[in-house]
């Protein structure tokens, strides 16, 4: 946390209206107890403000360097330097800043509260130098003398820890300060939760971040939030909740990127909700946000033929499949077709995957198509796959008792069509015997 050139601007204004009303501290004799400054030097300095506040800082340096050669007492040397720490850091030269606000803070009579001014407006300087311990120490010392420590110092306080990764520390005055904050009755500002809501995480503290991230959302509703406490979701393993956050922010069309839409997908699929996954898929195609590659098509057939949804499913798969320079999705559109009851389909779409190659599962391949065959009852066909299949050392106990069972309807067909034959013959032949039989009658009878 770092002090614009302006609130260090209201802080001098303030500091000059105390030495107008003479409201110092005690000091050593007389004349310092009055904070008296004598008139020059009061105008000097209200010179070197009114410069400062018109930009024009060289100036205002020139008429306080005008003081230096002058003798001046504790308080007015505390409000010289008090100026020149001002200048120099409106003028971003905060190395000089510290120093003279060092020699503020050195001036045995200067008012306790200009000293402790000095000391804030040090640590905050030193956090925007980015020495961060230098600015803990010095935060440290005015929280100590302070009478009503503020939340905000404790804030900053904590951000020093943080960027040195001294995250307990942290997180202990990030707690001061909400619980100062909540004393007041004040809402808890948004900055702070989402530094608690880092301490947490930087601790590997999955639990509280999330919780953090709850009551953000409660305060100020972000999606970026919800994506957040999606990922911590995640980490503890609640993936029904993850994926009813992450669904809550598609819902409002918070998400915008493929990844993130593919693996709002994903997730229905991981939670074996495949149809809730292919509407997604579906909707994200058709409104560009996905891309229709082959992988993604094969992503929507497969949540479709998870879904039973055939009709959807097959169109898909068939589109992916033609794309691909492997069998693989013909393998699967077979499989598709063989579940719809498409044998015939599904007997083609094998041979294809059979014929472009590239399969991690051949003979899986050849004994559905050798089923799909079976299925359409032409068992020479099918014994012809099986073999194939038995080939393939997985698959061989399968595709051997396809074939044992495949041969054994043929020859239970064949020999049902060689008794029909005979039946038939047998028929035949009666019929003729009787047919001789009645016109031998009928020739003795003539």
């Amino acid at each position: 946390m770092s002090t614009s050139p302006t609130a260090i601007l209201r802080l001098l204004v303030a500091a000059l209206l105390a030495i107008s009303a003479g409201t110092v501290h005690a000091q050593r004799d007389k004349e310092q107890a009055t904070g008296a400054i004598d008139a020059a030097t009061f105008e000097r300095l209200m010179k070197a403000q009114e410069l400062t506040e018109a930009g024009q800082h060289d100036q205002a340096l020139a008429e306080l360097d005008q003081l230096k050669g002058r003798k001046l007492n504790d308080y007015a040397q505390a409000q010289m330097w008090n100026f020149y720490a001002f200048i120099y850091a409106n003028k971003e030269q905060y190395r000089k800043s510290i120093e003279a606000y060092q020699k503020v803070v050195a001036q045995p009579g200067a008012p306790e509260g200009l000293k402790l001014q000095a000391k804030y407006t040090i640590a905050q300087l030193y956090f925007q130098l980015e020495d961060y311990q230098a600015c803990i120490r010095f935060m440290t010392e005015w929280l100590k003398e302070v009478e009503k420590p503020t939340p905000t110092a404790h804030i900053m306080l904590a951000q020093a820890y943080y960027q040195a990764e001294q995250y307990d520390p942290a997180l202990r005055n990030v707690e001061a300060a909400i619980k100062l904050e909540n004393e007041a009755g004040k809402p808890l500002q948004e900055s702070w939760l989402r530094l608690l809501a880092a301490l947490y995480y930087a601790k590997s503290d999955y639990a509280r971040t999330a919780q953090v991230y709850e009551k953000l959302i409660q305060l100020y509703p972000k999606t970026s939030y919800l994506k957040q406490l999606a990922g911590m979701y995640s980490e503890l393993g609640r993936e029904m909740k993850r994926l009813a956050v992450y669904d809550a922010v598609y819902e409002h069309g918070a998400l915008d990127k493929e990844s993130e839409v593919l693996n709002l997908a994903y997730m229905f699929l991981g939670q074996g909700l495949p149809y809730k996954a292919g509407k997604i898929i579906e909707a994200g195609m058709a409104r560009g946000t996905i891309d229709k590659s082959a992988k993604n098509i094969e992503t929507l057939a497969n949540a479709w033929a998870a879904a039973s949804e055939h009709k959807k499913a097959i169109p898909a798969l068939t589109q992916a499949a033609q794309q691909s320079d492997k069998g693989l999705l013909y393998a699967r559109l077979a499989g598709v077709y063989f579940d719809a009851g498409n044998y015939a389909e599904a007997a083609e779409a094998a041979n294809k995957a059979d014929q472009k190659g590239g399969l991690k599962d051949v003979g899986g391949n050849l004994i559905l198509m050798g089923m799909a065959y079976f299925n359409q009852k032409q068992y020479e066909d099918a014994l012809q796959a099986f073999r194939r299949a038995k080939q393939h050392k997985r698959n061989f106990a399968d595709a051997a008792k396809w074939e044992e069972y495949t041969a054994a309807e043929l020859q239970r067909i064949r020999a049902l069509e060689k008794a029909r034959f005979e039946l038939q013959k047998r028929t035949e032949q009666t019929l003729e015997d009787e047919q001789n039989r009645e016109d031998a009658i009928r020739m003795r009878e003539e």
